[in-house]
């Protein structure tokens, strides 16, 4: 199971939606997809473990993305950390942070690995490109694909040896009673969840390539129908909507809307008449993805 935590879902000003920030969770992987200001605050009133977290993936350098990071590392820091902590970013964050920790009179007793992309465990995170007004990047996290032998199968077939299960399970083919028994004939497959979130972007084919199929998808969804979003970098709910629908996802989650908004109703409403699957999470929701 996946669990995402939409811990900010605002943007630019911030309203009674906090600034970007997204918790992913799968057993003892966690990452925090953007980090804007209260970010650590909004965790801790909330009994979110901060130290829990081994990667920060910052989408681009805006304030409202990533001015949250430096204190949060800090008190990562304050609070005894020793375990390395990841960092994603485009171009200019490991600057950024540098320059803060030296204007701040401030050194992180932990080390920071600045990586492009990053696998742990199950769980393989790239970066692709988005279109944004400045340089910018989303992220795809990747579940690995896993297998589990048709037991069922094999014991309507009269194969109960748990020897031959084991050897099918290691992708081995057995030699049985003058058959050839293949682990592709009794394995079944299923594909790992995948995850996708753009951070700021206005539509492009860059963005439908990369989210095809996935199955939740948070892409900016900033204003309503009716404005040329485009212009600023952003998307409309709608827009957002159509993305999804070209890219075949399963499901569409609204984020980054602009504080003129005292309500997503309206921009939900918009996008449903495109993509049925679209909801606007509220902060400190969260969504449990599973596999099927």
């Amino acid at each position: 199971m996946f669990q995402v935590i939409f811990i900010g879902t605002g943007g630019g000003a911030p309203s009674k939606r906090g600034l970007p920030a997204y918790l992913m969770k799968k057993d003892n992987f966690t990452a925090l997809l953007d980090c804007g200001e209260g970010t650590q605050l909004a965790m801790i009133r909330n009994s979110l473990n901060v130290m829990s977290i081994k990667l920060v993936a910052i989408t681009h350098l805006h304030a409202d993305h990533v001015l949250g990071l430096p204190p949060l590392i800090q008190t990562m820091s304050m609070y005894g950390r020793k375990e390395k902590l990841y960092v994603m970013g485009p171009p200019g964050i490991k600057e950024l942070l540098e320059e803060s920790f030296e204007l701040t009179f401030f050194k992180p007793d932990f080390p920071l690995e600045f990586v492009d992309e990053l696998t742990l465990g199950e769980i393989h995170v790239t970066p692709f490109r988005t279109c944004h007004v400045v340089p910018s990047q989303g992220y795809l996290i990747q579940e690995r694909d896993s297998s589990n032998l048709d037991v069922e199968k094999l014991r309507r077939e009269g194969i109960n040896d748990w020897r031959i299960m084991r050897t099918l399970k290691e992708g081995k083919e057995v030699h049985w009673e003058g058959r050839t028994l293949r682990p592709e004939d009794y394995l079944i497959k299923r594909r790992g969840l995948r995850i996708a979130y753009t951070g700021d972007t206005r539509p492009c084919n860059e963005v439908i390539r990369a989210v095809r199929g996935v199955d939740l998808l948070l892409h900016d969804s900033t204003f309503e129908a009716g404005v040329n979003a485009g212009e600023y970098g952003h998307s409309t709910s709608v827009e957002a909507a159509e993305v999804a629908k070209e890219a075949e996802v399963r499901r569409l989650a609204l984020i980054h809307i602009s504080s003129r908004y005292r309500d997503a109703t309206e921009l939900v409403k918009q996008a449903k008449r495109v993509f049925p699957m679209s909801f606007a999470p509220s902060d400190l929701s969260f969504l449990n993805l599973r596999q099927g």
